[in-house]
């Protein structure tokens, strides 16, 4: 039973080494798989935190009296360790940095800098299609309340900023003729991008919406769902749900960079289509 606690103490050694673990009875070690899987966001947000009363906290602190635990260690469980190309020497710097208790980092759910953007099935037309949708928090400035809200989308299908005609244009005395020509522009559903300007960006999100109003889009389901955290200073990470069995399971780190703020904004608007 001693080797379960040494599971944390593997973790602090060394991210990415085998691990022996000597198995208890199968109940007890049912009863650790479901103490160490993080089974909720919320769940991996307290154990971020170092929250005292996170069931993984407890469970050790039952089975073993008197040991502490340190936060280092609970964020050090958060990581996927199958993931092979983890950077080493970076996890464990962000490790080091966030529990600094110096300046220790925390994460707030109620911040408006980390996002759920998730992957969904519609039918377009009755055609089977993937639309990605970011989501985040947001606090009612009138009551203080608090909801997710959707902030941006990515519908590849709906995109027509490509389709290009040299010869499509309206011409420049238009004006002369009080832009007789714009009804037929108008109507050129497939080569709309000629008559606007170079700048121009599409919202895929006002489209996407757009056609779920029309009835054009069809919601079905949701596949999967990544949480992006950007509220650490100088950090970007990402988590998802990995369902498999033993105790490195459920919501964990699947990739971690350093990202300014200037990068921050460029991935808000790239990777999270939130303008």
């Amino acid at each position: 039973m001693k080797r379960l606690f040494l599971f944390l103490v593997f973790c602090g050694l060394s991210f990415f080494s085998a691990a022996q673990v000597i198995q208890p009875s199968i109940s007890g070690r049912q009863e650790s798989d479901f103490a160490f899987e993080v089974k909720t966001i919320d769940e991996f947000l307290e154990r971020f935190n170092n929250d005292q009363y996170t069931l993984i906290r407890q469970h050790l602190e039952t089975r073993f009296p008197g040991k502490k635990i340190s936060r280092q260690e609970l964020v050090r469980t958060l990581f996927n360790y199958q993931e092979p190309l983890w950077n080493k020497d970076l996890a464990a710097q962000f490790v080091t940095s966030v529990c600094d208790t110096t300046g220790e980092k925390f994460l707030d759910f109620y911040a408006d800098n980390w996002y759920a953007q998730a992957e969904c099935l519609v039918k377009y037309k009755g055609v089977p299609k993937k639309v990605t949708v970011t989501l985040q928090v947001m606090v009612s400035d009138r009551n203080g309340a608090a909801k997710w809200v959707i902030c941006g989308a990515r519908a590849p299908f709906l995109d027509f900023s490509r389709r290009l005609d040299s010869k499509k244009f309206l011409n420049p005395i238009s004006h002369a003729t009080d832009f007789i020509g714009l009804k037929k522009a108008m109507e050129d559903k497939m080569f709309l991008r000629n008559y606007l300007t170079e700048k121009f960006q599409e919202s895929h999100l006002n489209k996407y919406l757009a056609a779920l109003a029309t009835g054009d889009i069809v919601f079905q389901q949701i596949n999967s769902i990544t949480y992006h955290f950007l509220s650490i200073e100088n950090w970007l990470f990402t988590v998802k749900e990995y369902v498999r069995p033993g105790r490195n399971s459920g919501w964990l780190i699947q990739s971690l960079t350093k990202r300014n703020g200037k990068e921050k904004e460029e991935y808000k608007k790239n990777v999270l289509f939130c303008d």
